[in-house]
């Protein structure tokens, strides 16, 4: 089992080095115009890098003020609500006192009713 992964590595080790020779002995550049390449790549992926890091840091910049801007919003909709809801709670509350003055009113007429209704039969008796 060790001598077929021995044998494996072996194999893509010298895979590789045959594929790094074909590609040194087949370049169309020397050397040194490959470096140049190379160092010309580097460069202009590290300015496209610089780019897209600064189109994400304008695009959370975005996101943070319209995350604020939609805060604000629910936050006075909220203060809305509340005071629609005090308003709301201060007219059933105005409402259930007016029943209660109604009925104790209504009371105090059936209970004159019901005392005169009683003095009456009480002179009749």
């Amino acid at each position: 089992m060790a001598e077929k992964k021995l044998s494996v590595g072996l194999a893509f080790l010298l895979g590789g080095l045959v594929g790094a020779a074909a590609a040194l002995l087949l370049a169309p550049a020397s050397g040194e115009e490959i470096r140049e390449r190379l160092r010309e790549r580097g460069e202009e992926t590290k300015e496209r890098l610089r780019e897209k890091k600064e189109e994400l840091r304008t695009k959370v910049e975005d996101l943070k003020k319209e995350a604020e801007e939609i805060k604000a919003r629910l936050l006075t909709q909220a203060e809305g609500l509340k005071g629609k809801s005090l308003e709301t709670l201060e007219e059933a509350k105005r409402v259930i006192e007016e029943a209660i003055e109604a009925g104790k009113e209504a009371m105090r007429r059936e209970k004159e009713r019901l005392a005169a209704k009683v003095k009456g039969e009480g002179a009749s008796a």
